[in-house]
């Protein structure tokens, strides 16, 4: 039985776990069980994605072929006992298993925890490189966006880090809807900490603040996206936003001894630290008629 490396609500992924890195199953491919549903479905538009230039540098889609699970299928039942999250909601019926490709060893998560409990700068050592990974995962939603796609479920669960060659690429196109998202305006949906509502049951922490945003206030009754669908855009940035936050926060609360020993680095580097606190504040902004685009954002701060 392979291991199981990744669990979430809608999905699991499985391939070899070794010391917590994601490594392939087959050659450059990971695999992903789930159930495709109206509510969740990776495969809905996987031929525009596809005609992005070099789509593969930013994302990790599913293969088209998938196959079907029984439930009296023994796999099925293996599966069910791997999984110990109590939110997986996709072992009621039948269910799909696809590859997908490979993306990297690690999810940025894990590399903001290991930072955070671990003190390890190795990877993180410096505000250019969360500068580049902003700007990588930046233009891989603009690009989506320009296809008029929105994610809608950015978060550090979905975005995958090569801590080897530093590349970054976004995951789960579940959520993800097309202009006029008709769909999503109709069955809004998010991950909480990072969508912009705030969730009774939310965990609060510092370096994901309760959220004051007010995407989901009613204005004559209405949600803002409803009257003008182009908002449905700004939740990838306040969602970016949250990851940006987390990961910046971390970095500059939990390097002090790192910090002291890099000081005149981090002096000769203030000026993207001033930069990256513009974006971040851009993306966070909790009026949703206020705050930036993806492409604004781009347009403003890193073009």
């Amino acid at each position: 039985m392979n291991d199981l490396i990744k669990n979430g609500a809608y999905s699991i992924v499985l391939g070899k776990n070794h010391y917590q890195e994601f490594l392939p199953e087959k050659k450059n491919k990971l695999l992903k069980i789930t159930n495709i549903n109206e509510r969740h479905n990776e495969f809905k538009y996987l031929d525009i994605v596809r005609t992005i230039d070099n789509y593969s540098n930013y994302y990790s889609i599913p293969d088209e072929t998938s196959y079907l699970i029984k439930p009296s299928d023994k796999f099925y039942n293996n599966l069910k006992k791997l999984v110990k999250n109590k939110h997986m909601n996709i072992f009621y019926e039948s269910i799909q298993c696809f590859y997908i490709d490979y993306a990297g060893d690690k999810e940025l998560l894990d590399t903001i925890c290991h930072l955070r409990d671990y003190g390890d700068f190795s990877f993180w050592n410096s505000y250019k490189m969360i500068l580049h990974f902003t700007k990588t995962i930046m233009d891989g939603l603009n690009y989506l966006h320009q296809k008029k796609i929105c994610h809608l479920d950015v978060k550090s669960e979905n975005i995958m880090v090569n801590t080897r060659t530093h590349h970054f690429k976004l995951i789960d196109f579940g959520f993800s809807s097309i202009e006029p998202f008709d769909d999503y305006v109709h069955d809004i949906r998010g991950t909480p900490g990072y969508f912009p509502k705030y969730f009774e049951n939310e965990v609060i922490t510092p370096w994901l603040p309760k959220i004051k945003a007010n995407d989901m206030e009613p204005v004559n009754g209405l949600l803002p996206m409803i009257n003008n669908r182009k908002l449905v855009y700004k939740i990838d940035s306040y969602c970016l936003g949250r990851v940006l936050y987390f990961l910046k926060y971390v970095y500059d609360n939990y390097n002090y001894n790192y910090s002291c020993s890099c000081f005149n680095n981090h002096n000769k580097h203030d000026n993207i630290r001033v930069k990256l606190n513009k974006i971040i504040a851009s993306l966070i902004q909790k009026d949703v008629n206020r705050r930036l685009t993806i492409q604004q954002c781009l347009d403003k701060y890193l073009i």
